[in-house]
């Protein structure tokens, strides 16, 4: 998508206080130059063309990150095509194409693709929906043959799939399993509301997973047939993006896409709509596994105008600083001390290419008739009144500070941040004029944008478009409205009398005195990592490493010893609650004088934020900025350490929102299963960890205490270790820290880690078996745990073992038995507060495949123990650590991360000096040692959660 598409997508799911913590105040003058009629271009750095048998291509050379190639195969087409006996079928063909095609036949593909550092899953994948199908594929380009094969891949994904009976019927149980992870309570709701919703169109029929009868029962002729009508190459686009020359490129496309064939007598690729709905609709839905209410309003669509001129660019703009300016008012609402709803956003969107509505979600509180009718009086607000000039000034600073650091980046954005936008031109006619030329029209634009047109539009959008559709999603077990409610107070909100909100308060500057300066007292350099560490005054030291990976990127994080584990042995409940969720409550009243909206408000047009958090041994904060919010961030981090904010109205709405988040947790299956397990695995003791939340956990915080030990444990810097990584003006750093940051209280006691409690998991073998749920669901949850003498090197073995387990999980378990979509297994080896490891293996599966899935999963184990690993499984784990480590290496958080290890916690600088010697001398031997020591099964917990059904 373009830079603009990705900002609006953003301000759509993220909503406006992610939106806000960037911030650039441009001093513009609006040029009344601009030609509306003017057409938008294409980007003159991305070659786009088109093959005579009518495939589509973009190339767009970028060496971020160095060699590597993203390549992306979009076909589009999806499950809206199918037929009624090929419904599913759209994604069971994206699952074929992984097994066996023309050249790579059976499961050669994966197998190819992990030898060169390509990981299934997370790098090597794709997705179906209901009007596409894209395949994503990076390729390490530092050996040529890598990228010739990468090509071949993508060409044998577009009309060489083999597509045998055998294949093919072998998959079923794959997909089978895909479509069992997705059934639940959410599930089963949307079956019933989403006929209204799809306005029963042909979208409400042809989810992409399909039916689970015909994926059992297809004739394997028909996915063929699936295949053969519409993977064809005038309904497929090739992307390229990343460390290649557009020659190179254009040459492999021409080569390896060239000779593909439309199918004579093609049939017509039809588009469809979901059509505005006939009269009003409501409902109300329930289910006893449900754990949360939401209220939806779902205007009828009406046609999506192409964006193809400037003046319909100016016009989406319009749109999207009204959505933000709607969404900001509705989380003022939401950090209230007496919150109607948990949260409210308004969006528009479409189910469809061609069609789009204004839609607006709230999550209800307990009294949810209010929810309805707070959400919905924001909207008649902002169509009476409109908005204000400085929730514009606002609005307008966030959205050009987004574009204005994209267009700082633009040398340093990665290749997967940037093919997304080839994608959607080829698919919907997404403009790509490049951010060069989209920060011109953001400058141009957005200061000419006046609070008249703004409230106009908002009167005709805020007006909706006819009818309705609405309906509620709620636990079966709480008081809810009926549908004769629901339609009652929805026609009481709607008819409501509202009235313009006052202005909210503003400030002028973060801190209301100036920081006394410290001093800095000594510099050391170290030439291996590049880092100068600056000792303060206050007993603070500051490691800064400058970089040029991100231009337009600083990233801050602190240390200290502490930690909230010291407070899981206290008898006080308040205490362990407190110290559970101090970030949270902290961070929920806000800092100084601001509240966090008021905060938001006033960093609009900056990129910048910082957060606290209090892990179990150490007391953390980590932030980030752009090159020009450097000092605020300095200042947020002076602000936060000196001045949280006790506000008792929001302390109180926090407890009720999360409570009520809360209350019908239990109901979730898998929430409950979890929660047994943890209680089982510490056999109940006091100081376990919270592994889910109840709302008595939540009524016991005490906001009094919440602070008495933030200020305890974050209000003193005494022996803090700061690390600054990024693009830093190293001209103009000494001072700053200087004010900011040698000028940080401290207490004189020197900071201790929090003491071991003493808590141990169960020890012996442990059978656990939880029958929850009403679908035919299970889930293994298999620990294997002990005590362990920790070093860096078993670390790195023992999670190169799980990795190597993992290929066997998905060859043997996936592929051959065909009993489980997902699942895998993680090894660690933890230093503090004791040495111990623990090895956790999770298979979701069917309640039938628990026995069969078991037994296999042991026999791997059984094999790592006995024989080792293969060496081609050793050699694939190893090449993809190698690949990840080569982009990483050039990631400000990976610096970030690896400094404060080897600076503050004492890991070996050596080892990540000499990180790919070590990965590269691990052998087979390596592995087969620390396969006994981890899986020894001295200690195990063996949890399965099975249906209720399953229960005798």
């Amino acid at each position: 998508m373009g830079t603009k598409q990705k900002i609006k997508l953003q301000m759509q799911k993220k909503l406006w206080r992610l939106l806000c913590l960037g911030i650039s105040v441009f001093a513009i003058t609006h040029s009344n130059a601009q030609n509306l009629s003017e057409q938008l271009p294409v980007s003159p750095n991305i070659t786009k063309g088109k093959l005579a048998n009518g495939l589509t291509y973009y190339i767009r050379p970028n060496n971020k990150p160095a060699n590597k190639v993203e390549l992306r195969l979009v076909v589009n087409a999806g499950s809206i095509l199918e037929n009624d006996h090929q419904q599913g079928l759209a994604h069971f063909m994206e699952h074929m194409n992984f097994n066996g095609t023309k050249n790579f036949p059976k499961n050669e593909l994966v197998d190819y693709l992990q030898t060169i550092g390509v990981k299934f899953g997370a790098d090597l994948n794709a997705y179906t929906s209901f009007d596409e199908t894209v395949y994503i594929l990076p390729i390490p380009t530092d050996n040529k043959s890598n990228i010739d094969k990468g090509f071949q891949v993508l060409a044998d994904w577009a009309q060489g799939a083999l597509l045998t009976t055998k294949d093919i019927n072998e998959e079923r149980n794959v997909v089978l399993e895909e479509s069992r992870m997705g059934k639940g309570a959410a599930d089963r709701m949307r079956k019933k509301y989403l006929p209204e919703l799809l306005a029963n169109s042909r979208y409400e029929q042809r989810l992409p997973i399909g039916k689970d009868s015909i994926l059992k029962t297809f004739d394997p002729q028909t996915i063929r047939s699936f295949y053969h009508d519409w993977y064809r190459p005038n309904l497929m686009a090739v992307a390229v993006v990343g460390d290649i020359t557009t020659p190179e490129a254009k040459a492999l496309i021409e080569k390896y896409f060239g000779s593909l064939k439309n199918p004579a007598g093609e049939k017509p690729r039809t588009f469809y709509n979901v059509p505005p709905y006939k009269k009003t609709e409501t409902m109300v839905v329930t289910d006893k596994e449900a754990t949360n209410t939401s209220f939806n309003l779902v205007y009828s669509s009406k046609p999506k105008t192409p964006e193809k001129t400037l003046g319909d660019y100016r016009k989406d703009l319009v749109k999207n600083l009204i959505i933000q300016m709607i969404n900001h008012r509705y989380e003022v609402i939401g950090q209230s001390g007496n919150p109607p709803f948990l949260y409210a956003y308004a969006y528009i969107s479409g189910f469809g290419r061609k069609d789009e509505s204004l839609m607006l979600s709230a999550g209800a509180g307990d009294d949810v008739a209010s929810s309805i009718n707070a959400s919905i009086a924001e909207l008649l607000k902002a169509k009476d009144f409109g908005f204000k000039e400085n929730e514009l000034d606002i609005a307008k600073k966030a959205s050009l500070n987004g574009m204005e650091q994209a267009y700082n980046e633009r040398n340093t954005t990665e290749s997967g941040d940037l093919i997304g936008e080839f994608i959607n031109n080829f698919l919907e006619q997404e403009p790509i004029p490049g951010i060069e030329n989209e920060y011109k029209y953001y400058k141009e634009l957005v200061p000419g944008i006046t609070i008249a047109e703004i409230n106009a539009e908002a009167k005709i959008l805020f007006n909706g478009n006819g009818n309705y559709f609405a309906y509620i999603t709620a636990p079966a077990n709480k008081s809810v409205l009926t549908d004769a409610q629901f339609k009652t107070d929805l026609k009481n909100a709607f008819a409501q009398k509202v009235t313009a909100d006052a202005q909210q308060t503003q400030f002028n500057s973060l801190l209301d005195k100036e920081p006394v300066a410290g001093k800095i007292l000594s510099e050391t350099k170290d030439a291996e990592l590049g880092t100068t560490t600056y000792l303060l005054s206050n007993g603070t030291k500051v490691t800064v490493k400058p970089t040029k990976f991100k231009s337009d990127e600083i990233l801050l994080s602190g240390a200290k010893k502490g930690g909230s584990l010291k407070y899981s042995t206290t008898s006080s409940t308040i205490n362990k609650s407190s110290a559970n969720y101090l970030s949270s409550v902290v961070e929920s009243m806000g800092y100084g004088k601001f509240k966090p909206t008021e905060m938001s408000d006033f960093l609009a047009g900056k990129t910048v934020g910082i957060t606290p958090s209090f892990g179990s041994l150490t007391n953390n904060v980590s932030g980030s900025s752009s090159v020009k919010d450097f000092e605020t961030l300095l200042q947020l981090n002076y602000l936060q350490t000196t001045e949280p904010r006790k506000d008792a109205d929001l302390f109180n709405g926090f407890v009720k929102k999360m409570t009520t988040q809360l209350q019908f947790l239990s109901s979730n299956p898998q929430a409950s299963f979890i929660d047994t397990l943890g209680k089982t695995l510490y056999q109940n003791d006091p100081r376990r960890p919270i592994m889910v939340p109840t709302v008595a956990d939540i009524q016991a915080i005490n906001v009094d205490s919440v602070l008495s030990i933030y200020k305890r444990e974050f209000g003193y810097v005494d022996s803090m270790h700061f690390f600054i990584v990024g693009n830093i003006d190293t001209t103009t750093l000494k001072p700053l820290l200087e004010k900011y940051v040698a000028s940080l209280p401290v207490a004189g006691i020197a900071p201790q880690y929090a003491p071991d409690n003493g808590l141990r998991p169960k020890p012996g073998i442990t059978d656990l078996k939880v029958y929850k749920g009403q679908e035919q669901k299970s889930l293994i949850l298999d620990q294997i745990y002990g005590t362990l003498e920790y070093t860096q090197d078993l670390a790195m073995k023992a999670s190169m073992m799980s990795e190597i387990y993992n290929i066997k999980i998905i060859e043997n378990l996936r592929e051959r038995i065909g009993g489980i979509y997902g699942g895998g297994s993680s090894a660690s080896v933890i230093k503090d507060p004791y040495n111990h490891y623990i090895f956790q293996l999770q298979l979701p599966c069917g309640p039938d495949k628990v026995d069969t899935l078991l037994k296999a999963a042991y026999l791997e184990m059984d094999s790592l123990k006995q024989f080792g690993p293969q060496v081609k499984d050793l050699n694939k784990v190893k090449q993809a650590r190698l690949e990840s480590y080569k982009e990483s290496i050039q990631q400000n958080g990976f610096w970030l991360s690896n400094l404060q290890s080897i600076l503050f916690t004492g890991t070996s600088k050596e080892r990540f000096l000499n990180y790919t010697k070590n990965v590269e001398k691990v052998s087979q031997e390596d592995i087969k040692r620390v396969a006994n020591i981890i899986l020894d099964k001295k200690n195990e917990l063996q949890a399965i959660l099975y249906p209720e059904s399953s229960k005798k």
